[in-house]
């Protein structure tokens, strides 16, 4: 893959404050915490115990619909997608996808065509432009998360150097600022009710903590905490799964990014006012898990589930290895995604968003979309994958 001296260089620098921030922040946090204060040791005992015993699941067809390059045979190229991260549709399906490297929120259709707005610029700590967006999510609320001087956002976004931002289409082309947090990297971002208020939950990897705000923007305390989870590790992702936030943990490196290997990975359940409830995954074939998503069991096409596991699954993809683990509901393991040929694991490098189109549009609900930064995070993807309806057995080897 062919790069420049500058295109190297510029990428140095667009990091440098971040991994600086990402780094003390990390050695900052060393104290370990005894196993023994874990009050979900037999949670965390079958979670890893089921993550060792799965097969390969369906047979999956990968779709690229945008590309920065025409190395990845997508549809429609766009130089300006580089490491797609978080993904997030308006009501009719028109997908924005956030390019963390390229510094917008890209607006596409479905299908991967370009819209009439094309893009939105997020914002740095210090400038209306320039931002390095991941996490977003779609706002449907008149009342909630209102613009000052405006009305409610519409898409609200979050990103490593630390800033919370919000669009709405009076804001034309640039979001809005909303905060700013010192020494914090924000790489996942949801949204959840509790009580008579709405939140935003962000994942802080830097400072390795949830971070929220209410409804109008203002931040909020929760605990977040899970005692048997070593140190050295930090909240990667965080999403809402039928009222529940889902939160993936992956293991911080030394230059303060996630470091990637086979069973470095959580998996914990909250409930919206930060409380722990179990956890769901452990180690295993976990490998610096982000992308979260549940799926109806059909899915996964013609195939049919073993035993009485022919329900929804929770997806859990790894950014580390590019590779999609497949749960029941209640935690158990059933194996990763494969390929079209059902020998080879689908595996999308620098994966990280997956999600289903919203079931109020007209896209095919079997589409699961991705967003993913390949090339070390230096090129962009953005497609979907979606069952094959001629194959066999869903743990057929």
């Amino acid at each position: 893959m062919n790069k420049t001296n500058t295109a190297n260089f510029l990428r140095a620098g667009r990091l440098a404050l971040a991994l600086t921030a990402l780094f003390v922040a990390g050695c900052q946090k060393s104290i370990d915490k005894p196993a023994s204060t874990n009050p979900l040791q037999a949670d965390e005992a079958k979670a890893a115990k089921d993550n060792n015993g799965g097969k390969k699941i369906g047979h999956f067809t990968q779709v690229n619909l945008v590309a920065n390059n025409s190395e990845y045979g997508a549809a429609f190229i766009d130089p300006t997608l580089m490491n797609a991260w978080g993904i997030a549709f308006a009501p009719n399906g028109t997908a924005w996808v956030n390019s963390q490297e390229g510094h917008v929120s890209e607006v596409y259709t479905s299908e991967g065509a370009p819209t009439a707005l094309g893009r939105v610029n997020i914002p740095l700590p210090a400038a209306t432009t320039g931002g390095n967006p991941t996490g977003i999510v779609f706002n449907g609320s008149n009342t909630a998360f209102i613009i000052p001087g405006s009305s409610a956002a519409r898409f609200i976004f979050v990103g490593v150097d630390g800033v919370l931002s919000a669009w709405n289409g009076a804001q034309g082309t640039t979001a809005r600022r909303i905060a700013a947090v010192p020494q914090s990297a924000f790489t996942g971002l949801t949204t959840g009710a509790a009580g008579t208020d709405t939140f935003l939950y962000a994942a802080n990897f830097a400072a390795r903590k949830i971070n929220v705000w209410n409804k109008s923007f203002a931040p909020v305390v929760m605990p977040f905490s899970d005692p048997g989870i070593p140190a050295g590790y930090a909240p990667f992702n965080i999403q809402n799964i039928d009222g529940l936030l889902y939160v993936t943990y992956a293991k911080v490196a030394a230059n303060g990014e996630s470091q990637a290997g086979m069973g470095l990975g959580y998996v914990d359940v909250y409930n919206t006012a930060g409380v722990l409830v179990k956890r769901f995954a452990s180690g295993g074939t976990l490998n610096a898990p982000w992308g979260l998503a549940k799926v109806p069991a059909s899915f996964f096409g013609n195939d049919e589930a073993d035993d009485d596991d022919s329900g929804p699954m929770i997806l859990v993809g790894n950014f580390g290895d590019g590779r999609i683990n497949a749960y029941t509901t209640s935690g158990k393991f059933k194996g990763q995604l494969r390929g079209s040929h059902g020998h080879d694991m689908i595996q999308i490098e620098g994966l990280w968003a997956i999600t289903l189109p919203p079931a109020t549009s007209t896209i095919d609900q079997r589409r699961l979309y991705f967003a993913a930064g390949p090339d070390d995070e230096t090129h962009g993807l953005f497609g979907y994958i979606i069952a094959r309806m001629d194959d066999g057995d869903l743990n057929d080897d």
